[in-house]
């Protein structure tokens, strides 16, 4: 493996064995990854939709032989066609990911949630693809096959790099939008911590035409400051340095109150556009969260 992987070989091996139990965690019919979705085009499916008089090129194994003798002319059945359902995700592993007090790294649980929608999916025969923006943005077209899905998954299993490009996410979105067909199902996967209500319209867009997953993930050393002293930070975007003094009350009672609010701020955001929230800890099991998300 490369020295930038999350999760090795068997950490996958082990998420590939516990995607199989999300079919029964939740019952099938209420999973965005209910396996194929029924679709209104004509064609060769499982579910007889119409009747309708014999056409040229109509396949003769589909007349129906009774409504034709009753009607005295040849009579085709229609069948409604099946398409498989599709699963889009946008998976972001910008330098502030390279982040845990406790657990593993963002970026690992934000891996692990990605290779557990892909293997889910995969058992349940829907296709699934998407962007990850990390050190470059990349962009994979839907499939079933296992070789592809594994090649999203190990985009998302590496290590931010302080290298990033500082892709905006309205721009992501917008990208994503792109490549989604109607009715695909969408996950985000990032901690969000440079979200804003700027991206209110566009989530609403997208919301409107796609069940929309938000996957937060949360280390939750970052909501309070612990008091040890003087502190040299850096900013993993623009490298600026500087000292605090965790010691201090009122800067940690500052800090304290400016994180709730930032929280409290995506809260906002991500229920006006309508999207399911659930929040994945560095810390703790994320299989209980993410079978309310598959």
């Amino acid at each position: 493996m490369q020295d930038d992987t999350l999760l090795s070989a068997r950490d996958l091996e082990l998420l590939r064995f516990q995607a199989g139990r999300f079919g029964s965690l939740r019952a099938r019919g209420s999973s965005p990854l209910g396996g194929p979705q029924t679709s209104w085009q004509r064609g060769a499916g499982l579910e007889l939709e119409d009747l309708r008089p014999y056409q040229l090129g109509d396949d003769v194994r589909h007349i129906a032989w009774r409504a034709s003798a009753r009607s005295g002319r040849p009579i085709s059945k229609v069948f409604r066609a099946e398409r498989r359902q599709r699963i889009l995700v946008l998976v972001e592993q910008h330098p502030g990911m390279a982040f845990a007090t406790r657990g593993e790294l963002k970026a690992a649980v934000a891996a692990r949630a990605c290779a557990l929608i892909g293997f889910a999916a995969r058992r349940q025969g829907a296709g699934i693809g998407g962007m990850v923006v990390g050190r470059r943005t990349e962009f994979f077209p839907p499939g079933t096959q296992l070789d592809r899905i594994l090649v999203l998954i190990g985009a998302a299993n590496r290590a931010p790099g302080h290298d990033y490009p500082g892709v905006d996410p309205l721009t992501s979105l917008t990208q994503l939008r792109q490549l989604a067909r109607r009715q695909d199902t969408v996950y985000l996967i990032s901690d969000f911590q440079h979200w804003t209500d700027a991206l209110l319209a566009t989530l609403k867009q997208l919301a409107e035409h796609h069940p929309l997953y938000a996957l937060q993930v949360i280390d939750e050393g970052e909501q309070t400051l612990t008091p040890v002293g003087r502190l040299r930070i850096r900013s993993p975007f623009d490298g600026r340095e500087r000292v605090i003094d965790t010691d201090d009350p009122a800067l940690r009672r500052q800090y304290a109150a400016a994180m709730q609010e930032k929280q409290a701020q995506l809260d906002r955001l991500l229920r006006r556009c309508g999207a399911h929230h659930q929040r994945l800890y560095t810390d703790r099991d994320i299989l209980p969260s993410m079978a309310q998300a598959l």
